[in-house]
């Protein structure tokens, strides 16, 4: 088994492909270089396969969870696609939310953990600043919150149904 192979496995990485690594000893810190595994260049808004315009030369990271007291990070030139409907846009990117510098896992855990303890105390074990936690929080609410808006509502509309008003018994329904 290969190291990328092994760290794959190690941090349950399914939808990425392990390219190489890099391990700070001293500072505590693994920087993880990826890419989507069989679903890159896809459209962000419809999901479809596109051709590559641009790849970015310039690396973009997301926290992940931290390994053993040690913070990661994912590492990732994103490309620029070419979509026939939506033109020339970033591709999709499989484990974090459009624009968003922490990962779905990490995101997940943050939530939860402030559900059942305080933010300090979540801070503490997702080894950032509580002020950090803090922005991070307020961003993936206020992003939870818009993607539960009701779009292109004009009217509601009471539409009257067929059922009688009192309901039949037994006792009104025979004479």
């Amino acid at each position: 088994m290969t190291v990328n192979k092994f760290i794959r496995k190690l941090l349950k990485l399914k939808e990425l492909v392990v390219c190489d690594y890099e391990l700070n000893e001293r500072k505590r810190h693994l920087l993880i270089f990826v890419k989507p595994y069989k679903n890159g260049c896809r459209c962000l808004e419809c999901d479809r396969r596109c051709k590559i315009k641009h790849q970015s030369k310039l690396y973009r990271l997301w926290r992940d969870l931290p390994v053993y007291g040690c913070q990661v990070e994912l590492c990732y030139r994103p490309r620029e696609v070419l979509c026939p409907t939506h033109g020339r846009i970033q591709e999709d990117i499989p484990w974090a939310d459009n624009y968003s510098r922490i990962t779905y896992r990490f995101e997940f855990a943050m939530l939860v953990y402030c559900q059942i303890m305080t933010q300090k105390a979540a801070a503490m074990l997702l080894h950032i600043a509580a002020s950090t936690l803090s922005d991070m929080l307020h961003r993936s609410v206020t992003r939870a919150r818009q993607n539960h808006r009701i779009r292109d509502l004009k009217t509601l509309i009471n539409q009257p149904t067929n059922q009688p008003t009192q309901p039949t018994t037994k006792a009104n329904s025979y004479p």
